[in-house]
């Protein structure tokens, strides 16, 4: 069984990641896209705070003793599945920029191509 004390700090911090996202959703500072993953995690986190035992269950359903350690691991795994995604956006990212940034050059050599030609023709 989780113990009070931790009971509260999860739900205290698991309400307050929530808030600040839907905050920075609101203020347009975070694409709703990029946040799904945040928003169900903490949401997750308030619901096993508010209901302790359901994450004992779980906790043995997996073959882990105690639930603390059930926390710990599954704090873990939301950090790899979290920078998981973010690596794949940042590699969409990246060929996006490359992509927009070859585009670029080739418009710059056009309109450099159509500035050589008017000048030509005056």
């Amino acid at each position: 069984m989780i113990s009070l004390k931790l009971q509260l700090i999860l739900l205290v911090i698991s309400i307050l990641c929530f808030l600040v996202i839907i905050n920075m959703i609101r203020k347009y500072k975070l694409e709703l896209k990029y946040t799904l993953l945040w928003l169900l995690i903490s949401l997750v986190m308030i619901i096993l705070a508010v209901f302790p035992k359901l994450y004992t269950f779980i906790s043995h359903a997996m073959g882990i003793e105690l639930p603390v350690n059930a926390l710990f691991l599954s704090t873990i795994f939301c950090a790899f599945v979290i920078i998981f995604y973010l690596t794949v956006t940042v590699s969409r990212s990246s060929t996006k920029i490359k992509e927009l940034s070859q585009e670029l050059g080739l418009l710059k050599y056009e309109v450099d191509e159509l500035k050589r030609s008017i000048q030509r023709e005056q």
